[in-house]
């Protein structure tokens, strides 16, 4: 019999399946592995196969841990988590990367691949500790938060994505349109620069074009909002003469792509303002003084607060947050030697550290000190100046965030 352990438990998780090991801190395992359906039926078979080995072998506490596995893990820690039957005993849910396990395997001489395996090494490394992160647990409001800003990330990249083909695409039609020192346009993909790229075939009909026809439709096109459109004429003519000539034959191909493509973008706008506008509304009811920092909008309050979760699960320590965000960077020395150069760990919650370098380089524009920090830190570095300030920034603004989290109190601007 058993007396004030915990009953350790790792889940390896699948689409269809789950299987489990079930061991004592000691490492014993308590039952033969085992696998059951990752469905409601299975998910209760767990519990009470699970209430039934608490109470015949005296565990006193339940710790379980799966790898983020896309979401296939959430609706069993959802069902453990909230299942009556086992209210009598404390419960801790892990979700732990899948690094974390992988590199923790290499420490075991020749062992195969398989879920039984694999749900082994996931209790042995939990029940090893060290470096696992905080119990799962979670606000609905801030969940339904997260979704909305995780799938914002996505469309962002995509955007991005998109972006890039599109202009590897234009240099086809007119090599020199997305040239910085040329550009006819302020905005790329802007309606008066679509409406040239969809409209005109080729650019020898722009550069055929009479110049005041070619400027009125230019204003027209923007909607009579440039200041001198006749300059914008003038700089996209000379596009079109400096760009390479696009063969006749491949003309159709490329200007079907390029207008697909900037459709495409239209998509993804469209798609970050309707999630832009459901973000600002839900934080509506959720009391923050984030959006007090100059800067920090809600869709940006709105990605730190949903990956953080609460700071009391850092219990309001910002070096915990900072390293949960990957905002640490390894030293390296031996003896009396010290590197220089540090390197930033990168792991840790990608989508936290987005958002913080987001609200950092928005922040820095709009607050003196955070701004003065980023120039200063622009000088300092000799390489990848920019990235280095945004993420120093960064790191600085986790700091303060913590502080307003803990407190709720709105920001002041330091005293000069």
């Amino acid at each position: 019999m058993l007396t004030n352990t915990a009953l350790i438990v790792g889940v390896d998780v699948h689409r269809k399946t789950n299987t489990y090991c079930l061991m004592t801190q000691e490492g014993r395992e308590v039952v033969p592995r085992f696998s059951l359906g990752n469905h409601r039926p299975g998910s209760q078979a767990l519990v009470e196969k699970v209430r039934q080995i608490m109470q015949t072998d005296g565990f006193t506490e339940l710790r379980l841990a799966a790898e983020a596995t896309g979401w296939y893990w959430f609706h069993l820690f959802e069902t453990l988590r909230s299942d009556p039957s086992l209210q009598d005993w404390p419960s801790e849910l892990f979700l732990l990367n899948p690094r974390l396990t992988a590199n923790f395997k290499k420490s075991y001489v020749d062992l195969d691949k398989s879920d039984p395996i694999d749900a082994y090494v996931i209790a042995d490394r939990l029940r090893w500790g060290r470096d696992i992160t905080i119990p799962f647990n979670y606000a609905p409001e801030l969940l339904s938060l997260r979704f909305l800003t995780r799938y914002r990330y996505h469309v962002i990249h995509q955007l991005a994505s998109e972006k890039a083909y599109c202009t590897a695409i234009l240099y086809l039609k007119a090599s020199e349109y997305s040239n910085e020192d040329k550009q006819a346009f302020s905005n790329l993909f802007g309606a008066a620069s679509r409406a040239v790229l969809q409209e005109f075939s080729s650019m020898e009909e722009i550069a055929a074009m009479p110049f005041e026809n070619l400027a009125a439709w230019i204003d027209d096109q923007g909607k009579h909002r440039f200041s001198d459109p006749l300059e914008n004429a003038k700089r996209l003519q000379q596009i079109a003469r400096d760009s390479y000539p696009l063969p006749e034959p491949l003309q159709p191909a490329v200007n079907l792509v390029l207008s697909l493509s900037l459709k495409s973008i239209s998509h993804f706008e469209g798609l970050l303002k309707r999630l832009d506008t459901a973000i600002a509304e839900q934080m509506d009811s959720i009391p923050n003084t984030l959006q007090t920092i100059p800067g920090l909008g809600p869709v940006l309050a709105a990605g730190i607060m949903a990956e953080i979760g609460g700071v009391q699960r850092f219990d309001c320590d910002e070096a915990k947050v900072a390293k949960f965000a990957g905002f640490k960077w390894r030293k390296s020395g031996s003896a009396e030697f010290q590197a220089e150069d540090t390197h930033l760990t990168r792991t840790g919650n990608s989508y936290l550290r987005y958002y913080f370098c987001e609200a950092a380089f928005s922040v820095q524009r709009c607050d003196s000190e955070y701004g003065a920090y980023y120039q200063r830190k622009f000088k300092e570095a000799r390489t990848h100046r920019h990235k280095r300030a945004i993420v120093l920034t960064a790191r600085k603004l986790v700091r303060l965030v913590v502080r307003l989290l803990a407190t709720n109190q709105p920001y002041l601007p330091r005293r000069i």
